[in-house]
């Protein structure tokens, strides 16, 4: 992913924060062609860059996969960014739309894992990931054991070991605080839910360049 420094984010504690605030990642892999799968994932801290784990039904082409680098993406919050909110660049017209987002690239090989003991606690852990901000957060173990154990008979596991991890936050930082206030005022404005979210990653991302 090409990355300029201003927009590199290299912190692993960030990175991995990111990871599982947007936990439906997209994981791509070239073998035997090039293919990407939409699955939710969890983030594991083994002392290094971290494991990505997720869960595929064994049909799925994702588990032919294992030994295969693969690729897992999670996107942020994005927005377009109209010229006619840059303050500074009424007075020169010196403007052109843009975009903003947040990504985090995470690469690896891919093991698959066929134990169902590890499919349990890891979909035990998915879940507890999930509902632990909530009132009365569901655990696996509500469910009947017989019940689990027949949807396990048909998953297998997923792990990436990350062996490079990047982020790119491109959030406005090369903008004035001018630019950036208008930024945020008028996506704030909007109705559209990743608007609302890209307001507040952009108001909270690194001071920019003096007006």
């Amino acid at each position: 992913m090409y990355i300029q420094d201003k927009f590199r984010e290299e912190r692993l504690d960030k990175l991995h924060a990111f990871m599982r605030a947007h936990a439906l990642a997209t994981i791509a892999v070239s073998a035997p062609r090039l293919e990407a799968f939409l699955t939710p994932v969890e983030i594991v801290d083994d002392g290094k860059k971290g494991l990505v784990r997720a869960h595929a039904v064994r049909a799925n082409q994702l588990c032919k996969n294992t030994g295969a680098d693969a690729l897992a993406i999670f996107q942020g919050a994005n927005a377009y960014i109209s010229p006619r909110w840059y303050v500074n660049g009424q007075r020169s017209g010196r403007v052109a739309p843009s975009w903003n987002f947040s990504t985090v690239h995470a690469s690896g090989p891919l093991r698959v894992i066929d134990d169902p003991h590890w499919v349990r606690a890891h979909l035990a852990s998915l879940a507890e990931a999930q509902e632990s901000h909530r009132d009365n957060p569901w655990r696996l173990d509500e469910a009947p054991t017989e019940f689990i154990d027949g949807l396990i008979q048909h998953l297998v596991g997923i792990e990436i070991e990350i062996a490079h991890l990047e982020g790119k936050f491109f959030l406005s930082q090369q903008r004035t605080s001018e630019d950036r206030a208008s930024i945020v005022k008028n996506l704030a404005g909007e109705s559209r839910a990743s608007a609302l979210d890209l307001a507040r990653d952009i108001d909270a991302a690194s001071p920019p360049i003096s007006s």
